[in-house]
């Protein structure tokens, strides 16, 4: 029974990580070009895989800093914003081109 909960435990782990690298390396994905190449076309163009290897790249130096999030949101909303954050993100920065660039 131990065995089985620590493997699940685990598998959640690496799924989770499989989330957040690919969600934010969507976000780095489409934020390269929507606003890094207009400005440096001389720059290449990132596929999706290079922007996830990138995100696992700034994973490695980016650490999580909760401590601005009051308590009772972080019992409440954590879990869901933490899934969310990404596509928060990519929503505002599509707004962003949309209204600035496009």
């Amino acid at each position: 029974m131990e065995v089985i909960t620590l493997v699940l435990i685990i598998l959640a782990v690496c799924g989770l990580f499989i989330y957040s690298v690919t969600s934010w390396g969507l976000v780095l994905f489409k934020f390269w070009g929507w606003f890094v190449l207009p400005i440096f076309q001389s720059l290449p163009e990132l596929t999706f895989a290079q922007a996830v290897g990138l995100m696992l790249v700034i994973s490695l130096f980016k650490g999580v800093n909760s401590d601005v999030i009051k308590a009772e949101y972080k019992e409440k909303w954590g879990v869901w914003l933490g899934f969310a954050y990404p596509w928060i993100t990519l929503l505002f920065g599509w707004l962003a081109y949309l209204i600035f660039i496009v």
